[in-house]
């Protein structure tokens, strides 16, 4: 039998050992228990971390790079900053109201939603063959 090391070479492997841990040591003892849909939920989290350090860090420069260009200000790379700030001008409705901005707008949203789901619930994107369509 050959050991792996006690420390993986990396976060993905890491969490991949996690995951491995848990569906083959800890769920099956927790089949019939109140346990049993935590047990779940800790594995799918851990699974789109895993999806979230594998994807590829571009996604995340472009939808930086739609919501500067939507608000017209940057973000210093705080991909989160700017989706927060992107949903609070939605919400206050301070987005110009002319066609182009509201087409680049909903564009934006539309690749935004599927580039989560393929993180989050990639059978839905794959089984149904979706993928961002455009407002144009």
């Amino acid at each position: 039998m050959v050991r792996s090391p006690l420390l993986p070479d990396s976060p993905e492997e890491l969490l991949q050992r996690a995951i491995e841990t848990l569906r083959a040591r800890l769920l099956p003892y927790t089949a019939d228990t109140p346990d049993h849909d935590a047990a779940r939920a800790a594995l799918r989290a851990l699974a789109i971390a895993q999806a979230e350090l594998a994807s590829d860090p571009a996604i995340a420069g472009r939808e930086l790079a739609e919501i500067e260009g939507l608000l017209d200000r940057t973000f210093d790379g705080d991909v989160l900053s700017a989706r927060r700030a992107l949903a609070a001008a939605i919400r206050a409705r301070s987005l110009a109201d002319d066609g182009p901005t509201q087409v680049r707008l909903r564009d934006h949203l539309l690749k935004a939603t599927a580039n989560r789901l393929r993180l989050t619930n990639p059978k839905y994107m794959t089984r149904r063959k979706r993928r961002a369509e455009s407002s144009y």
